[in-house]
């Protein structure tokens, strides 16, 4: 989820850990609502919160103990509150910082305390600053707040994001995160197979065949997973139809977002070239059948510079695959495919596209300097799609 003040604020700095080095940690995806979160421990004591993962954004943020009550929540989720007078390692950073997003706003109170994730052998923790909200607009979001995973120039100044500071502190091997977010995406129950690797990847037991590794657009520091975008292929009835964005083009890959959205430039070509109009779905003149996104359509999506290969950096979608029940109410409508992101040249990528692939994102080196950030995707064995 991209937040609209890049400077606005986040956390996350380490100061200590107790184990030298943990590899990499495995932490299991659990869908609640349609959102993905995964759990870390906060404090001394230590309790369990669930935090939503975030590619759009660098901050790490839980409730505390009054907006966990009082904060609006639609989501039938028992949000947990942090309460720094229960921890006796939490300190007070102060001052107040607020963070907004495209979807949702909040504010609270810097602090520092310990975080726990269990490893392979043992129990990894480390001092992290985070923020104690207090308020909070994000009314459906099933879980106690948000671990972001973007890069540290959107955190707040001299802070890190929490994969950057186990990066800095040494504790994971590799400088990337894996994620393979499982088979149902609206509520996993007790069946939870997706994961977040952090430190490691598992293209070896997901991945068919080789990765697709998309570099990131060059910048002088990077924010978020933005890369170049080059254009939209469509294959119907036997004909390939391309579109092209306009100059200047970008796309961000963002597990926080949950749609797809083209820019406004393109998506009346590349609904025309499946057969569809873009103002018939937008007016409620067509609500289109689960039916009718089958195999027999795809969708190729060619990321990367003007230089590079035609189909280096290619994404392609079935039809099928982009098909999601429930739509104006029925279970034999589908949502359009598509939505326009109403800014000139930008497309979001967000989980439609990001689900149906192994991902590894991966920041190319431990040192900030030395970044050369890509994100890969992965087609999944067969026994591991959706």
């Amino acid at each position: 989820m991209i937040f609209n003040n890049l400077r606005s604020i986040a956390l996350l700095a380490a100061a200590s850990h107790t184990l030298v080095n943990a590899g990499s940690l495995d932490l299991p995806i659990i869908f609640d609502n349609s959102y993905a979160s995964v759990e870390i421990n906060i404090g001394t004591p230590a309790e369990s919160y669930r935090l939503h993962f975030d590619t759009g954004s660098a901050s790490t943020w839980v409730a505390n103990e009054r907006c966990a009550v009082a904060c609006a929540n639609g989501s039938g989720y028992s949000r947990v509150g942090y309460n720094a007078s229960e921890s006796s390692t939490s300190t007070t950073q102060g001052p107040y910082e607020s963070i907004e997003y495209s979807g949702g706003y909040v504010e609270g109170d810097a602090s520092t305390d310990t975080v726990s994730v269990p490893s392979s052998n043992s129990t990894l923790s480390w001092q992290q600053t985070f923020l104690a909200v207090y308020e909070s607009t994000w009314r459906f979001i099933s879980a106690d707040g948000f671990l972001g995973l973007a890069f540290s120039e959107i955190a707040a100044t001299n802070t890190t994001t929490l994969f950057e500071t186990l990066m800095k502190k040494g504790l994971v091997d590799l400088p990337r995160f894996g994620i393979y977010f499982g088979k149902e995406f609206f509520n996993t129950a007790e069946v939870v197979d997706g994961e977040l690797t952090l430190g490691s990847s598992k293209e070896s037991i997901y991945v068919n065949g080789s990765m697709t590794y998309i570099p990131l657009r060059q910048e002088i520091v990077y924010q978020v997973w933005r890369t170049e975008f080059k254009s939209i292929s469509v294959y119907a009835k036997n004909k390939t139809t391309t579109t092209l964005p306009g100059s200047g083009s970008r796309a961000v890959f963002d597990t926080g977002a949950g749609q797809i959205q083209l820019p406004p430039e393109m998506i009346d070509g590349v609904y025309s070239s499946i057969g569809w109009n873009w103002t018939a779905l937008l007016h409620g003149d067509h609500i289109p059948r689960c039916s009718e996104f089958t195999d027999a359509w795809s969708v190729t999506f060619d990321f990367g510079n003007w230089d590079s290969a035609n189909g280096q950096y290619a994404i392609t979608l079935s039809g099928g695959q982009l098909a999601r029940s429930g739509f104006a109410g029925s279970e034999d409508n589908c949502y359009p495919p598509f939505e326009s992101s109403e800014v000139f040249g930008f497309g979001l990528f967000g989980t439609p596209l990001l689900h149906q692939f192994y991902t590894v994102w991966d920041f190319g080196a431990m040192e900030v300097n030395s970044y050369q950030p890509r994100v890969g995707f992965g087609q999944l064995k067969e026994e591991y799609k959706p």
